[in-house]
């Protein structure tokens, strides 16, 4: 029958040479018990074996749901199949127990198969569907666990799962991550708006940079030289993250909301990432993985936004020792290439630069500055 396989000392214990019958019959008798209220252990007036609170995923009961959701799950091969009093102590579960993480992670497991399988019923348990980032759920479970459905993830309420991953909800902003790159672009509606409102609250800046070191970090790596021509879909993730990087710097997120976007510092095309990225910068100076951002705008003496963007880097807040080493020897690097150009071909940007790193503790460059001036 497919069950999984950390309940399969259950089902040997339970068959006992009987049929499947007999088998599913004891899985109800064990899962019975979530099909009434959390109560004190020992059972209540009416004599009833009762379950406590916040339940193990260990416990026999949540192994039994978890053993008849696979059952069902095996035997549902079109919508409406799913055996009926699988769905009926689903529903029971979900009443008697709507806080508890260990029946909500065994329901959520199957979301997915119940989404598509069971239509009817997952219409009229709109519950199954409710993401509160202080209580346990089932989509929650779900989204903690193995597995890509973007189309699950499309019919969840947008404002809830955005909250979720300013909660930091794990598994959330990966799934919407790779959701978005996968060609929904639709997910979360106008990109602009989804940042904004993604950004707004507590923890909203942290989840804006959150989401767009995830975007980064599924890019493919840009083009270098002598590489094959990409194929039509790695330039479609390409497009994606270029239309999300932008949004983000279009929606005037609040300070640190950018810092994620440093990890683009090995994607994108050198004309699309230096513009974006010297926004970002000025935007969030303290952008993550600086070093490696330094270090790429270093190659590009005669860009002006190579210039600003590692200018950026030197004036932010907070300044850490070794963070301070890489990115002012990547800086010095630049400013040598860019002084070494003929007059004609020198960025203006360059005494910018110059000036940036002097205030940044290379006084070695001040007397030059000075002459300049």
């Amino acid at each position: 029958m497919g069950f999984a396989p950390r309940t399969a000392t259950l089902l040997l214990r339970s068959w006992h040479g009987s049929g499947p019958s007999a088998v599913l019959e004891y899985l109800h008798t064990l899962a019975e018990p979530l099909t009434r209220p959390a109560g004190p252990v020992g059972g209540g007036a009416d004599g009833e074996a009762g379950l406590a609170g916040d339940l193990l995923d260990a416990h026999p009961a949540v192994h039994a749901l978890d053993c008849l959701l696979e059952y069902a799950a095996s035997q549902a091969l079109a919508d409406g199949e799913m055996p009926d009093e699988v769905l009926g102590l689903i529903a029971d579960a979900l009443a008697a127990h709507p806080g508890d993480g260990a029946v909500a992670d065994a329901i959520g497991a199957y979301l997915p198969v119940l989404h598509r399988r069971a239509t009817a019923f997952t219409a009229a348990h709109p519950e199954l569907y409710v993401l509160d980032p202080h209580r346990p759920s089932s989509t929650a479970g779900w989204l903690r666990g193995p597995g890509l459905d973007p189309l699950l993830l499309a019919a969840l309420d947008r404002s809830q799962l955005l909250a979720v991953m300013r909660a930091n909800l794990s598994g959330a902003t990966l799934r919407v991550a790779c959701a978005l790159m996968d060609g929904h672009h639709d997910l979360l509606g106008d990109p602009a708006a989804a940042w904004s409102e993604l950004a707004t609250g507590p923890g909203g800046a942290e989840a804006a940079s959150y989401l767009l070191m995830t975007l980064a970090l599924l890019t493919p790596q840009r083009p270098y030289a002598g590489d094959a021509v990409p194929d039509p879909a790695a330039r479609t993730t390409v497009d994606v993250a270029h239309l999300w990087w932008t949004a983000a710097l279009d929606a005037d997120l609040p300070p640190g909301a950018l810092a994620g976007a440093g990890h683009f510092a090995d994607a994108l095309p050198d004309e699309v990432w230096l513009p974006l990225a010297r926004r970002s910068a000025e935007h969030t100076p303290a952008l993550d993985n600086a070093d490696k951002v330094a270090e790429r705008a270093a190659g590009h003496p005669r860009s002006p936004d190579a210039l600003l963007l590692t200018g950026h880097l030197l004036i932010r807040p907070a300044p850490d020792p070794e963070y301070d080493t890489d990115v002012r020897r990547h800086a010095r690097t630049l400013l040598q290439a860019a002084a070494a150009l003929p007059e004609a071909e020198r960025p203006a940007q360059e005494e910018q630069l110059r000036r940036a790193l002097v205030e940044a503790g290379e006084v070695d460059l001040a007397q030059t500055l000075m002459t300049a001036g």
